[in-house]
Parts: C-alpha cells; structure tokens; sequence
C-alpha cells in the first residue's frame, strides 16, 4: 500500500478528516444557501424560482462530475483531478461571492457542482486504493460519522452568517474551505491510485462502464444504494412541507426534528465502524439495516393508515430509517467498489450518477403525488423505495455473493467476511 506524504498518513486521524472534508462539500454548499434563497432573489432582483434553480444547477454538476472525474482518475491519479475539482469548487464560490447577476450566479453554482462532484466520488476510489475488508469498511464508516454532521449545522451556519452579512458570505466561506481543502490535497497527499495505462478512448471508456454494469456484485450494490438514497430524498424533499405545512412545526422545531434523523445517520455510521473494527461481517448491518429500515417504514404507513400520523408518532422510526442508512451506507459502498479496484473511479462514478438520479426521481414523485394533507405519499413512496433495495439484495446481490463462497471462498471473503 503507498503511503501519504506531509502531515497525513493513511491511518492518522487528518486522513479521515480530509477524506470528510471532501464528503462536506455537497451538503454545505446546498444546505448552508437554504436560508438564503429569498435574500438571493431580491438582491438581485429575479424571482424566488430563479433563486432556487441555484440549488438543482448544482446538483445538476454533481450529478454530472463523476461520470468524467471517476474514469479520469483510474489513468491519471486521483491528486491531478482532485486538484483540479477542488479549484472548480472554489473558483465557482469565489464567482457566486461576487456575481453581478443571477445568470453569473448560475454558472459559477454549475461550476461549483462539478468541483463538488469531482471531489467527492474520488474519496470512495480513495479508500478502495489504501484499505481493503473490514479496514475499508470502517473507514468508510468514520467518514459517514463526520460527514453527517455538516446536514445538522449547514442550515444554522447560513442563518448565522444572515443575521450579521449578506448572502455572499455564505458563499466566501464556501470559498475558503475550497481553498483550504485545495491546499490540504496539493501539500499533504500523494497519489494512491494503481493506474490503468489503457489509453482513454470512448470504447475504452465504454468498455469500462459495461463492466460495472455487467456486473452484478458491484452494479448490485450500487442500485442498492440508488433505491435506498431515493427514499432518503422522498423524505428530505416532503419532510419541509408535511411537518411545517400540514403538521404546523415551527421553523425551529422542525430545524431540530430534521437535525435528529440526521443525527440518525450518523449513529448507524458509527455502528458500523465499530462492527467493522471488530471484524464482525458486513451481512449483520446488512441484514440489521434492511430489517430495520424495512419494518420503520412500514410501521409509518400503518400509523398513517390509523389516522395517528404525527411529527411525535413518525419520528421514532424516521431516525430508525435514518439510522439504517448510516448503518448500511458503509457496507454497501464497500461491496460496489471492492470487486473492481482497477476502476474504482469508475466505479464509484456510477455509483455517485445513480444515487443521483434515484434521489432526484424520489422527489419528483413525493413532490407530484402529495396531497398537503396526510403523510401517505411520503410514507408509501419510502416503503416503497426500501422495498426495492432490500429485493436487489436478496435476488441479486446475495446469490452472487453465495455462489463466490461456495466456489472461490479466498476470493470471495473480502466482500462477504
């Protein structure tokens, strides 16, 4: 394994950091801009629908970043395109802090998201290059623990910043941590990636995806991971309206409800590191995270079909459901990526685009079937998704994984012990 150069080295506590802070950088630049959208729209004198369109441009660079970022890096190092994806984020926010207009704002959130996408689908290929088995996962585990703190304190942090400056300074401060995690990669890491000496051609990078798609242990885990953050973004999208609109949650109160599942998280991240570290194999969390997940889902439909539903009644198993996704988010981003450590990147960039896409359809459905006066569509929706990734488990993904312990148990005990 290579090691890192200057004040990191792969098993110090600055490594998880820094693999963390490459995590924060979706979730702060969205969150953080949340309480500004209306500030935005005035100052720059467009509509509320123009402001917002701050968020999905970004989103939509995201999305887009890691289909190039993750082949890219397989050939020519994770250093050169991280270097290259932080610069993009900060220049992006640099632009947001000063742009004239909201068209300019658009373009340099655009630019933003791609440095953002970039920056964050590399980290995974990071770990599958340096950790392997159990280390891997617990890794992946302490990065889900500090990751999930950023959705808890983003929104606050941007109230703050509001109540002594302008908008602008949310994103300066966006650029400064762009720039301080820009000078973290140039002066304190070294390459890690093995790197794949085929030339990068369209069939070359055609052929690579195919073999992500083609198979069925790591493309399974990634429509795992698609089917369940869907949910996750069924929730995250109707959760404002249902519990402040419908239920009558105060901002504060629901700033806190909304705190709390995230906190979720990262409990079930943490339990997983600490399974991990005790080398306990990954199918408890995947069992205790789909058996759990599916049974809060499904009691929250029930509560709802009894006419009891409630910020009190459903909360207890949205942290239950959030605590599953932390609980299994290690685990089953390990399983997609280990299998093919030689397009890690690519890899990790389906995984990333998937997620993607799976959240952004989970919203637009919560969002066209909600009735603004029950929980059904945001309960059923969940259910619905969870469902869907525990039947990829158990029809795809574990008869592969019981085929390889049977026929190949060497190979097969680093994703399955």
């Amino acid at each position: 394994m290579k090691s890192l150069t200057g004040i990191m080295s792969k098993t110090s506590i600055w490594f998880t950091i820094f693999l963390a802070c490459l995590g924060v950088l979706p979730p702060l630049s969205i969150d953080m801009g949340l309480p500004a959208l209306d500030p935005i729209a005035n100052n720059l004198h467009t509509s509320d629908a123009a402001a917002a369109m701050t968020l999905s441009l970004f989103l939509l660079g995201f999305a887009v970043a890691p289909l190039f970022c993750g082949p890219l890096s397989d050939r020519h190092g994770r250093r050169p395109i991280l270097l290259y994806g932080c610069s993009a984020f900060a220049i992006g926010a640099a632009g947001c802090t000063f742009a004239p207009s909201i068209e300019i704002l658009l373009i340099c959130r655009i630019i933003q998201g791609l440095g953002s996408g970039a920056a964050t689908v590399l980290s995974t290929a990071i770990v599958r290059d340096l950790f392997e088995g159990h280390d891997a996962r617990a890794r992946l585990a302490h990065v889900g623990v500090m990751r999930s703190f950023a959705p808890m304190i983003a929104p606050t942090i941007g109230a703050w910043i509001l109540t002594m400056a302008n908008w602008r300074w949310i994103y300066g401060l966006l650029f400064i941590l762009g720039t301080a995690v820009f000078l973290l990669v140039n002066f304190g890491f070294a390459e890690s990636a093995k790197l794949n000496k085929s030339p990068l051609t369209i069939k070359g990078l055609w052929l690579d995806y195919r073999q992500v798609f083609q198979h069925r242990l790591s493309f399974g885990y990634a429509a795992m991971n698609a089917l369940y953050f869907g949910a996750v973004f069924t929730y995250v999208t109707n959760s404002p309206l249902l519990m402040m609109k419908h239920f009558g949650l105060s901002n504060q109160v629901f700033g806190y409800m909304f705190a709390g599942t995230a906190f979720g998280i990262m409990c079930g991240a943490f339990v997983n590191g600490r399974l991990s570290r005790r080398r306990i194999s990954p199918k408890v969390s995947l069992y205790l995270g789909l058996t759990l997940s599916t049974s809060a889902t499904i009691i929250n439909v029930l509560t709802t079909a009894g006419g009891l539903a409630s910020p009190l009644t459903l909360f207890p198993c949205l942290f239950a459901f959030t605590f599953s996704a932390g609980l299994l988010s290690p685990t089953v981003v390990h399983g997609c990526i280990d299998p093919l450590p030689k397009i890690a990147g690519v890899a990790s960039a389906v995984m990333a685009f998937s997620q993607m896409v799976m959240g952004a359809v989970g919203g637009m459905i919560v969002s066209y079937t909600y009735d603004g006066n029950s929980s059904w569509a945001m309960t059923v929706i969940m259910l619905l998704f969870v469902l869907a990734s525990a039947c990829i488990y158990l029809l795809v993904v574990r008869p592969v994984e019981h085929r390889a312990m049977v026929s190949q148990p060497d190979v097969a005990s680093g994703v399955i012990n």
